[in-house]
């Protein structure tokens, strides 16, 4: 496994991701269709929206992904 470093720029990303591009790994997966992502070098998370694409991860997001996850969880030992 590689090692990045953490070299920040004025955006917030580090300079490898800037020039590059993320690489997001799947960090949680919170149903069969959902999952939550968080790139390797800067450290940037990410989770999917209803259509599949990337989008950045916020508070209220995070609350959002915790509760379908428990609803997914309990429908889960029902079955």
């Amino acid at each position: 496994m590689k090692t990045y470093t953490n070299i920040k720029s004025v955006s917030g990303t580090s300079v490898i991701c800037s020039i590059l591009g993320h690489k997001f790994h799947s960090t949680r997966k919170i149903t069969n269709h959902f999952s939550e992502y968080q790139c390797r070098c800067c450290g940037k998370q990410m989770t999917e929206d209803t259509r599949g694409r990337l989008i950045s991860l916020t508070p209220e997001l995070r609350d959002i992904n915790e509760t379908l996850n428990m609803i997914f969880k309990r429908r889960q030992i029902q079955l």
